[in-house]
């Protein structure tokens, strides 16, 4: 489903280039729940995006559904991303005057669909995370945990080819992130892919593998 090949990311500092990712290669089947783990500076972020093809690698290839798509035009990504990916991210990235339902319905409203499709696809993700006596709340008016699952019901309204989430429980406290890394099992079971990058350890007994990087290099690959 989605495939990295020898991916090498050099960044230009001034006249100093930087290689942050040294030859990266991993493959994620459908189905499966994968941490990305490692130490700060290990490329843990760069491979986040170039992996929800919010960059471009430098060198090598990146394959999504058996079609490569690291050198597409923007448009091209960004309707990629719309479509396929769907992205949780730590800081939540709600919108703070919308309700937890118009939040949900972005990506749809992107995708060109009509108002009705929108508020009945947008009901049932809501309904997934458990959230359906929230619907016309504001972010202010939810807890963190809360505001995370409305983040999670957006990235799964659209049933991507897998869902990536940036330290999901990284602004939560350790019983609400349990219950948010208990949700993605969940939804991980019933068929969604899951691709986590955290760097707390105990976030990867959650998922089915680890994959641990550290200068930008894969140092271990587990089964959890």
């Amino acid at each position: 489903m989605l495939k990295v090949v020898d991916v090498k990311k050099t960044y230009q500092m001034g006249k100093t280039e930087l290689e942050v990712l040294h030859g990266v290669s991993l493959e994620i089947k459908d189905g499966e729940f994968v941490c990305i783990t490692g130490p700060s500076g290990s490329g843990k972020s760069t491979l986040m995006h170039i992996i929800g093809c919010l960059d471009r690698p430098t060198l090598g290839k990146l394959f999504l559904d058996d079609k490569e798509i690291g050198r597409l035009d923007d448009r091209t990504l960004a309707e990629i991303r719309n479509k396929k990916i769907g992205f949780v991210f730590q800081q939540f990235n709600l919108l703070p005057r919308a309700t937890a339902l118009h939040n949900v319905e972005l990506p749809l409203i992107y995708g060109g669909a009509s108002p009705k499709e929108r508020v009945k696809r947008a009901n049932l993700a809501l309904e997934k995370v458990e959230l359906s006596d929230r619907i016309h709340h504001r972010p202010s008016e939810l807890s963190g945990g809360e505001r995370q699952r409305v983040a999670i019901a957006r990235a799964l309204v659209n049933n991507p080819s897998f869902i990536l989430a940036d330290e999901p429980t990284g602004n939560l406290d350790t019983k609400t992130g349990d219950i948010i890394l208990k949700l993605f099992q969940k939804l991980n079971k019933e068929g969604h892919a899951i691709v986590m990058v955290t760097h707390e350890r105990y976030v990867t007994e959650y998922s089915g593998r680890t994959i641990h990087l550290k200068d930008g290099l894969i140092e271990e690959k587990n089964e959890s």
